[in-house]
């Protein structure tokens, strides 16, 4: 019993030496001037724990609404106009009818997904014909499948070197318009050869 507190005695006695021993060469090294205690602090390495920019938040998400809104003018999806000194901003009748298809699609829960996006040898042609009272359907389709690469010949004829994934393929039997969709692998191009892919 007297040697097992004789041993723990030692060993805190040698913890205590050390951590002593520590102190003093971290007072030795450390600066206690505010000047030197900033050339440590770069020589060191230390940085400051970085601090949420309020205003840098705030310009950035600004500049975010304008590029939107400019893109959105672009699109005459909505036009400026100046009563008095006040300026407002109001819906085209393409904007109108661009919400409505975005809401009818977002209550209709069509799929929102990333779909893995896969190069192929072979080059794909995808034709459909969904009939118009289905048309928010369309432009999800139209939406996928420029997500997933595909280019536009006409507004339902779509080309790409890109294979189709099986979930994309799930979707449209789930959302009924795979049997309006063609999928196409093409053998010989022929004036097709010479388009952009």
């Amino acid at each position: 019993m007297n040697y097992k507190n004789t041993k723990t005695k030692r060993i805190l006695g040698l913890l205590k030496h050390r951590a002593l021993t520590a102190m003093e060469i971290l007072e030795a090294i450390l600066p206690t001037s505010r000047d030197t205690y900033k050339v440590t602090k770069n020589m060191l390495g230390y940085m400051d724990v970085p601090r949420f920019d309020y205003k840098d938040w705030q310009r950035q998400e600004e500049k975010k609404f304008y590029v939107l809104l400019a893109k959105m003018r672009r699109e005459a999806l909505i036009v400026k106009r100046k009563i008095g000194k006040k300026t407002f901003w109001e819906s085209t009748g393409k904007g109108l009818k661009r919400l409505g298809l975005v809401l009818k699609s977002l209550s209709l829960n069509l799929p929102e997904k990333n779909y893995k996006k896969e190069k192929s040898n072979d080059l794909t042609l995808i034709v459909f014909d969904i009939p118009e009272k289905f048309k928010y359907k369309r432009v999800w389709l139209r939406k996928y499948l420029r997500n997933l690469g595909f280019q536009m010949l006409q507004r339902s004829v779509w080309i790409g070197k890109y294979k189709i994934p099986e979930d994309f393929i799930h979707d449209l039997r789930e959302l009924k318009i795979l049997s309006n969709t063609h999928i196409l692998k093409i053998q010989k191009t022929g004036s097709l050869v010479n388009f952009d892919l």
